[in-house]
């Protein structure tokens, strides 16, 4: 490999890293909507988590900014004309090979987090971490051939510790619980009992209403934690869990847009609904199996959903999804979901609690609590 050859794949490499980097930054400090990250995007889930950030609230696409602009000005000056200037190599090596380890175990870091944690992936950011990866390999074959025979490696690892550290400090300093919150003065649709499922104890003193959509990745997560959100409550609180489809197909405030993330939602909410009313003792199994039974990733496809349907309510399937307590029920969700909603605020999953609603961004029991206490 020529040194010329080297410094224009890279240079290519750092600009394409730059742009996604510098992208969802802009995205971060301004919130316009990245193309594809819609709400429910896996995009959505990712960078909207606490994890897009570090030091409290610093968007993690700052320093990969930093970062690969400092690797491309190595880069550009790297193998000067002059002696003098090549005398440079000997700072410049040093420099990127510790900037592509720690780009290596940035990607490595939050990989892992798009697995495991988040369980979504972002594009975007799988892209640029895959650009990072093949240009940090790039830069160490490239200092076996060009310059550093020894000691490539031992700047390789220091930059793999540099992201050990920041993979520590983010998981230390992550920002309080993010929510969204809004009041209305319209008069609400309630639910009488029987019409919905309720968690919760009959004689809690307040009532929630909890609007999701079944396809949604941020409700499959919130699911699992509603046991343990009523227990750590005390016994205060009732919870009516009210699917809304958040689709166009179905749901008159949800704009046709041309591309519809939740096109599914319509018959998995119809399915749903018809186990609930037809079967209300087998509909916490189903309703389980709908929202992914613990694992965020699992959505359920229409055709599966039905035939499971199919399987609990037999003969009496065709009646079921065609009770006419269904679209009654769905008229009166939708018109809930559309008063508590505008152009810029119409997520789920969403609280409710008299005339104030609650969007909010977190997994864990305790601080949905808080955040229901503060603001609900």
């Amino acid at each position: 490999m020529t040194l010329r050859r080297f410094k224009t794949t890279a240079l290519l490499l750092c600009a394409a890293c730059l742009a996604l980097a510098g992208w969802m930054l802009f995205h971060s400090l301004t919130g316009v909507q990245m193309v594809g990250c819609g709400v429910g995007s896996g995009c959505d889930s990712v960078m909207g988590s606490p994890w897009a950030y570090v030091l409290g609230g610093v968007p993690v696409s700052l320093p990969a900014v930093v970062s690969y602009l400092l690797l491309a000005l190595c880069i550009v000056f790297l193998g000067g004309e002059s002696p003098e200037d090549r005398s440079l190599d000997r700072i410049l090596w040093p420099m990127m090979l510790t900037l592509a380890g720690a780009i290596a175990g940035a990607a490595l870091w939050f990989c892992y987090l798009q697995l495991s944690v988040l369980h979504a992936f972002c594009k975007y950011c799988t892209l640029l971490h895959l650009l990072g990866c093949v240009l940090a390999g790039l830069i160490l074959v490239a200092g076996r051939t060009l310059s550093l025979s020894k000691g490539r490696y031992g700047w390789f690892a220091v930059g793999l510790v540099s992201a050990a550290v920041f993979a520590f400090v983010q998981s230390r300093t992550l920002p309080a619980a993010a929510y969204d919150t809004g009041r209305t003065e319209a008069a609400l649709p309630t639910f009488s009992e029987g019409e919905v499922p309720v968690l919760g104890p009959s004689d809690a003193p307040e009532e929630l209403t909890l609007l999701f959509d079944f396809q949604c990745i941020h409700c499959r997560r919130l699911h699992p934690d509603l046991p343990e959100l009523l227990e750590k409550a005390g016994g205060q609180y009732r919870i009516h869990l009210c699917p809304v489809p958040l689709s166009s197909a179905c749901n008159p405030y949800i704009p046709s847009t041309g591309v519809d993330r939740f096109a599914g939602s319509c018959p998995l909410t119809r399915y749903a609904l018809a186990v609930w009313y037809a079967c209300p003792d087998a509909y916490g199994a189903y309703w389980d199996y709908l929202l992914g039974g613990g694992d965020a990733r699992a959505a359920v496809a229409p055709a599966e959903a039905e035939a499971r349907a199919r399987a609990l309510l037999g003969e009496d399937f065709q009646t079921a999804v065609k009770d006419p307590r269904i679209d009654a029920y769905l008229r009166k969700v939708e018109e809930l979901f559309g008063r508590t909603s505008n152009a810029e605020k119409s997520g789920v999953p969403r609280l409710i609690h008299g005339q104030k609603w609650l969007v909010p961004e977190t997994d864990q029991a305790d601080e949905l609590l808080e955040l229901i206490r503060l603001s609900l």
